[in-house]
């Protein structure tokens, strides 16, 4: 592993932390010293190095752990549970669909061409018609 390239796939792009980054003096009428300048670079560079180390040991390696049990388990599962059980529906689900395709064509298809058959020759006509009838009611 380069340590100079840490991140190679840049996952961490995002953390751009360095002292240039976070504390940048924006034009000559508000800057430093030169030298109180070059040590608050050093004080800030080694407090973020010696800081980050000490969380990376004391929090990093049982973080580590716990993220490498984690995903240790989920590539288990994923290739010996999920995808199994999913090439298994999908397999399932094809021979099915082939059952279903031969009723169908045997049975239903015919079934539904013949009531097509028979219906084939009905014909509605609609017309507006006004019924006068007048109805008593006689009490």
């Amino acid at each position: 592993m380069d340590l100079i390239i840490a991140d190679p796939n840049g996952i961490n792009k995002h953390l751009q932390l360095d002292f240039f980054n976070v504390i940048a003096e924006p034009d000559s009428s508000a800057y430093n010293f030169a030298v109180l300048h070059e040590v608050s670079e050093k004080v800030y560079q080694y407090s973020k190095l010696c800081i980050y180390r000490l969380l990376a040991i004391l929090v990093g390696l049982p973080l580590i752990l716990c993220w490498g049990i984690i995903f240790g388990a989920y590539t288990f599962f994923m290739i010996w549970i999920v995808a199994p059980s999913r090439r298994l529906s999908q397999s399932i689900i094809a021979e099915c669909g082939i059952h279903i395709q031969t009723v169908s064509d045997a049975v239903i298809a015919p079934l539904y061409r013949s009531f097509g058959q028979v219906f084939s020759s009905v014909r509605i006509s609609l017309f507006n018609q006004t019924v006068e009838a007048t109805k008593t009611i006689q009490v």
